[in-house]
Formats: structure tokens, C-alpha cells, sequence
């Protein structure tokens, strides 16, 4: 996924391809691009779970991630962020993560770039991430927006996913770095939804099998 980017920082990350304008097709199809890439038939089927447990997360069916085909029974998870880490224990913990997220009408996501590795154990990920979120939501964090606008909330994040030797999730371990929020008013056009964003990746999702 590397490529010359127009970012000015001293971030590594700057080496990559960056979406200067949120698209949240860029990210999967990128994972797409990687994959056809990628030799090793587990690798493959590592990417192949990764890719569509992403795209169920942000289209908003989350519902169907942590099931037998893609997860293992009892998953763990850790998300570090702004000093705390959550530890999520089981499948109704970690369902419960994902149910929140889409009701809260958070799950418009991705990586605007992304450096991206996947070996034996999974994949793992570090990337300037963005979410498309409501004002009201921010508000309710207590930060000083216009509540009946969407921001592009972004931060940098690392990744790793775990996967077992048949190639099914065992859990996630997520850090937030919390120094690196910013947020951008996004004007109405620019706003991506989640019913717009089902529908954007419905045709990735639909290729997006697990053979």
C-alpha cells in the first residue's frame, strides 16, 4: 500500500498513499490490493477474514463478525486509549463493542493510510485513522462543536490482530495514540453516512468471500 503521499510531517506514515478527502472505499480496497499480492495460502486466508470482518464492521452489520466462520467462540480484546485500556472478555463483550459503536452511528471508519503487515500469527496495522461522527456525539464527550454537524474525528492507531492456525479471529489489541486527535468540520456533501456507506461497500463486501 506504499506510495509518495503530500502529507509534510516527520511521521513515517507520510510515506504512504494518503485519501486527503475521507473515502470509505480507500482502505478495503487497498486490503484488496494487498491480497492479491500475498502467496502464502494462510496469509491469504488471514486477509481474506480480515477484509470482510472490516467491511461487515463499517456497513453496520455487526451482527455478523464474531461468528464461527470468522471468529473463534470466546475472543479477547484490548483498546487502549486516552489512558485507559478496555478489556473485552467473550462474545457478548466484544458483540456488545460493535452494537454501540453502530448505534451510536460511529461505525464510518477507515484508514485514510495505513502500513500493513501480515505474518502467521495475523496482521497488524498502523494507520492515520478516521471516523465520520456526529456533532452531538462529540458534544457529549465534551468537546465545543456545532451538535447538527458531522466531523472527521482522526488519530493515529496500531493495530494487531491475532488469528489462529486455521485462520479464525482470536481477538484484537488496539492503541490509540491520544495525542494525535484532530477533528474537521465536514461540510454537508462530504458527510458519509452509514446507510451511504452499506451501499458504497456493498459491492466489496460481495466479493469479499472467505474461499
Amino acid at each position: 500500500m506504499a506510495a509518495n503521499s503530500p502529507l509534510i510531517t516527520d511521521d513515517a506514515m507520510t510515506n504512504l498513499d494518503f485519501s486527503p478527502k475521507f473515502d470509505v472505499t480507500h482502505w478495503p480496497l487497498g486490503v484488496e490490493k494487498y491480497l492479491a499480492q500475498t502467496e502464502k495460502p494462510l496469509h491469504r486466508a488471514i486477509l481474506k477474514n480480515y477484509l470482510r470482518h472490516l467491511l461487515l464492521e463499517v456497513s453496520g452489520y455487526w451482527d455478523q463478525i464474531i461468528v464461527p466462520e470468522l471468529t473463534i467462540a470466546e475472543p479477547l480484546y484490548r483498546v487502549g486509549d486516552q489512558g485507559v485500556v478496555d478489556v473485552l472478555s467473550g462474545k457478548a463483550a466484544v458483540e456488545n463493542f460493535y452494537r454501540e459503536t453502530y448505534e451510536a452511528r460511529i461505525n464510518v471508519m477507515g484508514a485514510r493510510t495505513m502500513n500493513m503487515c501480515v505474518e502467521d500469527f495475523g496482521v497488524t496495522t498502523e494507520a492515520y485513522w478516521a471516523h465520520v461522527v456526529p456533532g452531538e456525539y462529540l458534544r457529549q464527550q465534551d468537546h465545543d462543536v456545532d451538535p447538527d454537524a458531522h466531523y472527521l474525528m482522526n488519530y493515529n492507531i496500531f493495530q494487531v490482530f491475532a488469528y489462529t492456525s486455521d485462520a479464525k479471529l482470536i481477538g484484537e489489541r488496539i492503541y490509540v495514540d491520544s495525542a494525535s486527535y484532530s477533528y474537521e468540520k465536514l461540510a454537508p456533501e462530504d458527510v458519509v453516512t452509514p446507510e451511504q456507506a452499506r451501499q458504497e461497500l456493498a459491492p466489496i463486501l460481495a466479493r469479499a468471500t472467505l474461499d
